[in-house]
């Protein structure tokens, strides 16, 4: 675990069997307290309480018994529980003052050493019952000249060296409570007392708005103080303490008096009356083997804030640059460096010059969900590996890291930088649903594959149609000019003419059975088809997955299985019918061509017996010639007609899902607009409302056009996406202008195709003239119609940026200052949930008069994201309340060359603020700011 703060549930007001107020069973010898000791730790770990603080009235003696019983408590294999995680027990006191008349509950260190107990008791006048007593003495009042106020406690505490900065009073602060000091009888007290927390019995609701006033440090009769309220089950034995569900999260990286006094300083941010939100998505740790800059070196990584500080050039940058590159946020165009921005390149530059020499190696390690995935990336190899969860390392590409694991990441003044490009705003408003626009754009994607099939084979489909209406006119022709020969032939026979006509029915019974064997050959393509699609199913590998209702999950597997058998049973049988049935076809064929071989010789006979005709039974021969071909040709468009299924309703129900999933989409983002304004806290307005990127869209438009030496005006084009991008529902009104250009295209292939070409009012709009359209629908072809249907419209929102001024001005985001447009971008991201936010010294771009927002949202934001930050701002390090401090140094001060990473901790640590104090910007100035907003 990393060395930072993190939350614990905590219940500070415990009382003992010993306490005259407790009401369960009694616990006097030695071994009754042993007992109950062990089994009350066994109930607090059932509660799930990290801390708990023993605070009896005016005395310590069980406190003992309850620290020695968490020292000793032992896991279900018997072994004693990792000292990392047992139970902290906080000593503690419940006081009773005489001035002001209140209780209040003194807790000390952790490890405060018990030979100072007496100390502690003497200095408060309090003498503790005999420790074999089974109850505590009669509690008093501290009289006034022992301790006179709230402060006094405090000074009298702090004349004793070995006790001053090791405990932290907590006056009772619960409204209308049992000696509180939330009084008006007690408002000096209040105004004038040092401390920065109280305590509460039971939980903190139904509070009026006065009472809310009051502790929120809204109050003048009260000093404007606010004071942190720590909410305590008052325990007292009457029920189990998990019976109950009262208790306070605190954030602390050590458990002593002072991090709940700090806890208290920020209390937005350490405090939580509620289970807290904490980020499930976060970095753990960044392991480096090698490198010429930093060493060998491994930094775990707190779920929430980590600020990175330390001189200039000492690793700050360094450290985020190796996540980085680990988890794939850079550019992959080694070799197009010139194609790289400034910020690319030397970022690529530093990875280079400080891991490449050493073949160095970049492990991090990620939690996703509590699924921990860790990624391996070598320099030289540029192997990325990845191991999830118990599974075994396995290679992958990069995009594949970054769909996984993604960051937002940002080097230093790259956050100005983006502004000004709308791509990378629009970047703002997706990443958060990135996940769904994935979705999207697979649906639209794999919709995309179907149209263009569904058209291609429904134009081909036209085609034919058109083809075949061609076809049967002209055989209708050859067949009616046959029959007119036949009626003018002479020198005949009446029985040889009636031969010669009966060869117009051997020809269609011939076509008629090549057509029957057609369909047998198709039936056993399609038929082998289905089998292997049976197959395919019947072998596919289904993943192992667990399941609650197992049993009839199992039921449906078995269902279809059988299915498939008895259906793939079926085919065969089909197949094997299939075969019977065609050779007795070819059987019924054979009969038939011994008829017809008869009738040949007769055909041919009756045909030599003429000469008058000869010219005219030539002609004959030669139509029967072209019928015979063209019958052929026919069998062949008709069988390639047959295996087209696509027809205009069945294309129109596909596009207009490719329209409707684009729609989703488009409606998704502009729902997501509105809320990247709203968290932009005011400052930016973004409009995504029938906003196309009409040059694009019109680019597209002319780039088909010419591609078919089509010259048409650009004019037009940029007319018709004009008409587009107005409309209410621009995609539909695409989707007419692509039915309008489809008219045109198939205007050719009608058989019924007339000299007017179809009506098209969007294109006429758009100034298209009659020569235009004609030479569309006259170049234009099905790849043309679906390279225009497919094309995704491209939305391109509208940024401005507001002034907040008097006049409600609006400008361009463009315009805004740099400062101006990071600080409202800062705000976003920090106001947006997800993965990891990676930013190298913030405080280059923002606007300074916007700190203090800046701050309060880093305190919201870290419940949702986990953040890193380098920084030199301490303002940003001490009140944002950074929980995991990272302090970095050069290793050797005086050439100030390699860097490494001299301290981690929290703020609370004595180590962490001297250095906060010493090399950041404003770091006395930022703690002293920190006690200036709790008024002390």
């Amino acid at each position: 675990m990393d060395k930072g703060n993190h939350f614990y549930k905590c219940d500070l007001q415990i009382h003992s069997p010993r306490d005259r107020g407790w009401k369960g069973v009694s616990a006097t010898s030695e071994t009754e307290r042993t007992e109950y000791s062990k089994s009350f730790i066994k109930d607090c770990r059932k509660a799930g309480l990290h801390a708990i603080a023993i605070s009896d009235h005016h005395d310590m003696i069980f406190y003992g018994y309850i620290k020695r019983a968490a020292n000793d408590e032992r896991r279900e294999d018997g072994e004693l529980v990792p000292e990392k995680d047992r139970i902290i027990v906080f000593p503690a006191i419940e006081l009773t003052l005489h001035t002001p008349s209140i209780q209040g509950i003194l807790i000390l260190d952790y490890n405060f050493p018990e030979n100072l107990f007496t100390t502690v008791l003497g200095i408060l006048g309090i003498v503790q019952a005999p420790e074999s007593d089974e109850k505590t003495i009669q509690t008093e009042p501290i009289s006034n000249g022992t301790i006179s106020s709230i402060n006094d406690l405090h000074v009298k505490l702090d004349s004793v060296g070995d006790i001053k900065g090791r405990y932290i009073f907590l006056p009772h602060v619960k409204e209308k409570g049992h000696k509180t000091l939330v009084k008006s009888d007690f408002r000096e007290a209040y105004s004038n007392m040092p401390c920065v927390g109280g305590y509460i019995d039971g939980k903190l609701e139904g509070t009026s708005i006065g009472y809310n006033n009051k502790i929120q440090g809204k109050v003048e009769e009260y000093g404007f103080k606010s004071v942190a309220v720590i909410q305590t089950s008052d325990f007292r034995g009457d029920t189990k303490i998990y019976e109950n569900d009262i208790a306070s999260w605190i954030k602390w990286a050590s458990p002593t008096a002072e991090a709940l006094r700090q806890a208290c300083l920020a209390r937005e941010s350490r405090i939580s009356l509620s289970d807290p939100e904490v980020p499930n998505i976060f970095i753990e740790k960044v392991d480096v083997t090698a490198s010429a800059f930093m060493g060998k070196f491994a930094l775990d990584l707190n779920p929430q804030m980590n600020s990175i500080i330390g001189g200039r050039g000492t690793g700050k940058s360094t450290i985020l640059e190796y996540i980085r590159w680990a988890l794939c946020d850079q550019t992959e165009s080694f070799n197009q460096d010139e194609e790289k921005s400034e910020i690319q390149r030397k970022r690529q530059t530093l990875i280079d010059k400080t891991l490449k020499e050493h073949s160095a190696e970049v492990r991090v390690f990620f939690l996703v969900n509590g699924t921990r995935h860790i990624i391996k990336r070598n320099i030289n190899s540029e192997d990325v590996l990845l191991k999830i969860g118990d599974g075994d390392f396995q290679s992958v590409l990069p995009n594949q890291i970054k769909e996984l694991l993604p960051i937002q990441a940002y080097s230093q003044k790259q956050l100005s930088s983006v502004a000004v490009r709308p791509d990378e705003l629009k970047r703002f408003i997706e990443q958060p649903i990135s996940k769904s626009i994935d979705e999207f754009n697979s649906e639209i994607n794999s919709l995309s594959s179907k149209v263009k099939s569904a058209y291609s084979s429904l134009a081909q489909g036209k085609i034919i149609n058109a083809e075949l209406d061609k076809h049967n006119t002209e055989l209708n022709s050859y067949r009616l000019q046959i029959e007119k020969l036949r009626s003018e032939l002479k020198g005949m026979s009446e029985e040889d003419k009636k031969t010669i006509e009966r060869a117009s029915f051997f020809a269609n019974e011939r076509n008629r059975i090549d057509e029957i064997e057609l369909d047998y050959s198709s039936l056993k393509d399609q038929l082998g088809n289905l089998k292997e699609s049976i197959g395919t199913l019947i072998n596919r590998q289904v993943e192992t997955r667990r399941y609650e209702n197992g049993i009839l999950i199992q039921e449906m597997e078995t269902e279809l299985s059988n299915f498939l058998k008895e259906l793939n049973s079926s085919v065969d049988s089909w197949l094997v019918k299939r075969e019977e049935s065609n050779i007795k076809i070819s059987e019924i064929k054979n009969r038939w061509l011994v008829i017809r071989n008869e009738f040949e010789e007769l055909y041919k006979k009756a045909k030599e017996k003429t000469t008058s005709s000869q010219q005219t039974l030539n002609s004959i021969k030669e139509l029967e010639s072209k019928i015979d071909r063209l019958d052929s040709v026919i069998r062949q468009k008709r069988n390639e007609q047959s295996s087209i299924i696509s027809t205009d309703d069945s294309f129109d129900s596909l596009y207009q899902q490719f329209i409707d999933r684009q729609k989703a989409k488009t409606d998704e983002l502009k729902a997501a607009t509105s809320l990247f304004t709203k968290l932009s806290g005011g400052l930016i307005k973004a409009d995504f409302s029938q906003i196309i990127d009409n040059d694009k869209l019109s680019g597209h438009i002319n780039s088909v056009f010419s591609s078919h030496g089509l010259s048409i005006q650009k004019s037009r084009a940029e007319s018709l996406c004009q008409l587009i991008s107005k409309a209410e529902d621009p995609l539909q009104k695409w989707k007419d202008v692509i039915y309008e250009f489809k008219s045109l295209i198939e205007f050719n292939l009608r058989s019924d195709s007339k000299q007017d070409l179809p009506h098209t009012p969007i294109l006429d709009t758009a100034t298209f003239t009659t020569t235009n359209k004609r030479k569309c629908a006259e170049s234009l072809g099905a790849d043309s119609l679906i390279n225009l249907a497919l094309t995704k419209l491209q939305y391109l929102p509208k940024f401005n940026y507001l002034t907040n001024n008097e006049m409600g001005d609006e400008i361009p985001f463009e315009d805004a200052s740099a400062g101006q447009q990071a600080t409202a971008l800062l705000n976003v991201l920090l106001n947006q949930g997800g993965y990891p936010l990676i930013i190298d010294q913030p405080e280059d771009d923002i606007d300074n008069r916007q700190i203090d927002v800046i701050i309060k949202n880093l305190w919201s934001s870290k419940q949702k994201r986990q953040i890193i930050i380098s920084s030199h701002n301490a303002n940003l390090v001490v009140n944002g309340d950074s929980e995991l401090v990272v302090c970095c140094d050069y290793n050797e001060t005086s050439e100030q060359t390699n860097g490494y990473i001299k301290y981690q901790g929290s703020i609370d640590s004595n180590e962490i603020r001297d250095e906060i104090t010493s090399v950041m910007e404003g770091g006395e100035r930022a703690f002293k700011l920190r006690k200036e907003k709790y008024g002390f």
